[in-house]
This record gives structure tokens, C-alpha cells and sequence, in this order.
């Protein structure tokens, strides 16, 4: 049995992964500050160990564990980081470089989730590996370096790591946060439709995006950790299908059963018009290959919904 630490492990993709890394037959550490997770997330995760604490600075009770590796998901959301550009350095770039130094003594490796939106708007279609980095939020600029951090403590210090730039991730368990900006796409228009009200569109509803199931981003970051790859080279974990805002909509109405008026809003600051990425590097490198299509990843996302909508009555 190893011992995986989970930044961000309470939130929507680290629930996941830990329940994955558990039913694997590991123990898990989850390191979460709450600000965007939840324990009900973990539920139903068994041997695993919630420290409630931020990566800006390491609980004690993280600092005097070993761990076989560390999965590091925990983030400050891009839609704050123009408003709170020095919360976001806080958490995406000093984080980084306190989770690298446990990594250091420990000699064990990191598996990193990054952001394809550090490409900006692309020079081509699909996006990959190659092309070259254009951020346009401090969010997207901290990644970037955190990406850097890694590859210098590779170069220096020999620590291993792995970086993963991910598509949008969406899928169960994933919330709107208002409070802290957060509106992932298909959950945001998904329970829009759902509980009856107006979904918004930002812009013409023609940018797109790259969407990617949550199970899908497990695997691959499993799959990462499993690999010898460990020189912090980095990969995308995506689907390689590129769909407009406008055609997520319909195909949620389908998914739904009802139609509702649409709102439209000027396009948000930052805003990426198109995205949609290869998965080539990482299929012929890590053998890894999306299985959930978009139609059964909305279906499986509403219907988690209104499990939890009627729980809740």
C-alpha cells in the first residue's frame, strides 16, 4: 500500500482522484483549505486522512508525514485571479514551491495539474505540446511558473515531476462558487436549465471549448504517476473535440428535456475564443486515451444533480 498526499483532494477533481487512489488499495492524505471543497465530497472515500490547511503554508501535520508521492491540484480559480492577482501568487506560485520542497527532502515525486489556458489564443488547432505560451491572467502567468519551478528543481535538485495541462475538466461533484467566482461551464448551464432559470452566455456563445470528463483526468494523472517519466515534462489531458459554447447549450437542453430564454453578456476579460487540444503526446507516451463522450459526461452530470437536488428535499 503507498501513501499519496491530494492537494485540493476535497474539491471536484481531487474527490475523485482520491477515491480512485483509495479503491486502488492506497491511503491517501487530503490537504485542503475548504475554500472551493467539502468533506461531503469524501463521504463515501475510506482510508483517507483530511488535514483542513493551505499550500501557502504547510500544516505541521503534513510536514512530519512521508508520503510515496503528491498529487498537486490545489488552486486559486482563474476567473479571480485578475481581481486578486496577489491571492492567486500566493496559492499557484508560492504553493508550487512549498509542495516542491516536500517533494525534495522526500525524493518522491509530483504530479502537477497546470492549465492549457497558458497557451491563450491559439496559432493552431489542435492545440499541443509545441505551442508556444501566451498567458492572459496572472492566473494562466502562475501556472507557468509554477511549470518553471518544476523544471528547475528537476534540473537542479533532481526532484521528480510530472505536469499535466488540462483541458476543462467537468463531470459529479463539480459546484458553481459564486463566492469565489466560479462558474465551470456545464455545471453553471446544466443546473441554469435545470432549476428553471435563464443560462447566461458570455460573447457570442461561438468560443469553444476542449471538454474533458473528471474519470478521464484521473486516469491520466494516475497513469502519470505510474510512469518513469519524472524530468517535469509536460503533457495535455484532453479530448481533442472542440465544441462551442451554443452547442454545449442545445445538447444540454436535450440532456434536460426543456428549453429555457438565454441571456447574453458581454465576453469575460481574458476570455479564450478557442480551445481544443491533442491528446497525442500522451496517448503514445503514457498510452492514455479519453473514454467518456461529451453526450454520456452531461448525462452522467445530470443526473448526479438531481440525485443531490432530491437528497437535499
Amino acid at each position: 500500500m503507498k501513501k499519496f498526499l491530494v492537494t485540493g483532494g476535497a474539491g471536484f477533481v481531487g474527490s475523485h482522484l482520491s477515491e480512485c487512489l483509495t479503491k486502488d488499495g492506497n491511503q491517501v492524505v487530503v490537504l485542503d483549505d475548504f475554500s472551493n471543497g467539502s468533506k461531503e465530497n469524501l463521504a463515501n472515500v475510506n482510508n483517507v486522512e483530511i488535514i483542513s490547511g493551505s499550500v501557502t503554508n504547510i500544516p505541521d501535520e503534513i510536514s512530519q508525514q512521508t508520503f510515496d508521492g503528491i498529487f498537486h491540484l490545489a488552486t486559486h480559480p482563474r476567473s479571480f485571479s485578475l481581481t486578486n492577482p496577489l491571492k492567486d501568487v500566493e496559492v499557484n506560485a508560492k504553493g508550487m514551491l512549498n509542495i516542491l520542497e516536500i517533494a525534495k527532502k522526500q525524493n518522491i515525486k509530483v504530479v502537477f495539474t497546470s492549465n492549457s489556458g497558458i497557451c491563450g489564443k491559439p496559432d493552431f488547432i489542435p492545440v499541443d505540446e509545441t505551442h508556444k505560451n501566451k498567458p492572459s491572467t496572472p492566473y494562466d502567468a502562475n501556472k507557468l511558473v509554477s511549470e518553471y519551478y518544476c523544471k528547475i528543481y528537476s534540473e537542479i535538485y533532481k526532484t521528480k515531476s510530472i505536469i499535466f495541462r488540462l483541458a476543462t475538466v467537468y463531470g459529479p461533484r463539480q459546484k458553481v462558487n459564486l463566492d469565489l467566482g466560479w462558474r465551470p461551464v456545464v455545471a453553471t448551464l446544466t443546473r441554469d436549465v435545470f432549476e428553471g432559470r435563464n443560462p447566461t452566455i458570455f460573447g457570442s456563445g461561438e468560443q469553444t471549448r476542449d471538454l474533458i470528463y473528471v474519470s478521464d483526468v484521473v486516469n491520466g494523472l494516475i497513469a502519470g504517476m505510474n510512469s518513469s517519466i519524472d524530468n517535469a515534462e509536460m503533457f495535455l489531458l484532453s479530448t481533442n473535440v472542440e465544441t462551442s459554447i451554443n452547442q454545449l447549450l442545445e445538447l444540454i437542453f436535450e440532456v434536460v428535456g426543456k428549453k429555457t430564454p438565454i441571456d447574453h453578456k458581454p465576453e469575460n476579460l481574458g476570455d479564450i475564443p478557442r480551445m481544443c487540444l491533442s491528446f497525442n503526446k500522451v496517448k503514445n507516451t503514457l498510452d492514455f486515451e479519453p473514454e467518456i463522450d461529451l453526450k454520456n459526461g452531461v448525462e452522467n452530470y445530470f443526473n448526479w444533480l438531481k440525485e443531490i437536488t432530491n437528497s437535499r428535499k
